[in-house]
């Protein structure tokens, strides 16, 4: 976890102009932070599916992470990908220390950005532009707004030029897994009729809210 003292040396010891990448949940202390910094501010969300499946890959791969040991007794990715969707209670599995929140409860930490003034929240869906199955031209405008938010100005050439999709590597992303990330809809392909129902229990509302759905029916 961040504390207030490494963002601090994070943001402080960047030169300036650069862009700094955390997982801040929102709260009045950093955002204080941020004003002393006089920090242009942008906050990426994604539809909580998607994020659900790339978060017990993750967290089934990397030892490092604090549920690893949890996710590896699991009997396979179905099950993890539960665990991910309903959370890990206290307790469980029996004598363990560590939990983790569902999904629904746990995205309220960032859920605050999405409200901010001074802050543009960004879909990662208009983002990926047409390599991840969304618009180009929606990916463009995005650019322009993400653009204007920062105070630089540029054509609508040299934005074209510099950042349509296909000007630019997926593959020089940190997180790029060949057929695992970056695509729209990618849950389709691991969520069974338990997992959606699970999901529609802790998120379904918070889903419409953010736009991703209209109603429970999908």
């Amino acid at each position: 976890m961040n504390t207030p003292a490494h963002i601090r040396w994070k943001i402080g010891s960047a030169p300036d102009n650069s862009i700094v990448r955390s997982h801040l949940m929102y709260s009045e202390e950093i955002l204080n932070i941020f004003s002393e910094h006089q920090c242009k501010l942008l906050f990426i969300y994604r539809d909580l599916r998607d994020v659900a499946v790339s978060h017990a890959r993750w967290v089934t791969k990397e030892e490092r992470i604090f549920l690893h040991k949890v996710y590896q007794q699991l009997p396979d990715f179905d099950q993890q990908l539960m665990k991910t969707i309903e959370g890990v209670p206290l307790g469980s599995p029996l004598g363990s220390n560590l939990s983790q929140p569902d999904i629904g409860q746990d995205f309220k930490r960032w859920q605050g950005w999405l409200g901010h003034a001074q802050t543009l929240a960004i879909r990662f869906e208009d983002l990926v532009g047409e390599r991840g199955g969304g618009s180009e031209e929606k990916r463009l405008y995005l650019v322009e707004q993400i653009l204007d938010h920062l105070g630089i100005s540029m054509s609508s050439d040299q934005i074209e030029a510099k950042f349509s999709s296909r000007a630019m590597n997926p593959e020089e992303s940190h997180t790029y897994i060949k057929g695992g990330k970056g695509s729209i809809g990618g849950w389709q392909k691991s969520f069974s009729y338990e997992h959606k129902q699970a999901f529609k229990r802790v998120a379904g509302k918070l889903l419409i809210d953010l736009g991703y759905e209209t109603s429970f029916d999908w």
